[in-house]
């Protein structure tokens, strides 16, 4: 039994005016209103869905609005989902510290900021190595004031059970240029960018 047509029944007074019977014309109606309260209430399901940023669909295009996008950093055409995950990234905000007094330029937050793209990347800055501090296998380097970023792939291997037949089983969408514009946002004008690909 649809619960929008037994509530409407539920509604009705008892007696023989109301004929309970599923042929009468007082059921009949009752279920062709229950279709209508029904039809309502999915589009009111769906049009609420349409306004969470990780959901929507056709509100893509006001949410990009809103928020300043398509962004500066990232040229030409995009895919859906990357869009959104670009909208999603900016909804939480640039850079997410681990406490109030950590700084933005540090190696975790770069990783974390560069993590909300999509892109997984070591970082690490240019320190001489000191006996005592560091240990073996430490990275040897001169303090140079260099900000090194290694990005560990920018191509997405094809997926089984993601990925369809007739897809290339490397996709490779972005060149880089948009992780160097998002590096210079928020890295210390004191430090040279190093990004190293794979």
């Amino acid at each position: 039994m649809d619960k929008f047509w037994q509530a409407l029944v539920h509604l009705l007074p008892p007696g023989f005016a109301f004929p309970r019977a599923p042929g009468s014309v007082v059921m009949r109606w009752l279920k062709a209103w229950a279709a209508v309260l029904r039809e309502h209430h999915d589009w009111a399901k769906s049009a609420v869905r349409q306004w969470i940023p990780h959901r929507t669909c056709s509100r893509l295009e006001e949410w990009e609005e809103a928020l300043g996008l398509p962004d500066p950093c990232f040229a030409g055409e995009r895919d859906e989902e990357q869009r959104r995950t670009n909208m999603l990234a900016r909804l939480r905000g640039d850079v997410d510290l681990a406490y109030d007094d950590s700084s933005a330029e540090s190696p975790a937050a770069i990783t974390a900021y560069l993590a909300r793209y999509g892109y997984q990347v070591e970082v690490w800055y240019s320190t001489p190595f000191r006996v005592g501090r560091n240990r073996v296998g430490d990275r040897l380097g001169a303090l140079n004031g260099v900000l090194n970023v290694k990005v560990l792939y920018l191509c997405q291997p094809f997926r089984v059970g993601r990925n369809r037949v007739g897809q290339r089983l490397r996709i490779c969408s972005q060149d880089g240029t948009e992780i160097e514009c998002l590096l210079a946002r928020i890295a210390p004008a004191r430090f040279q960018i190093n990004v190293i690909y794979l």
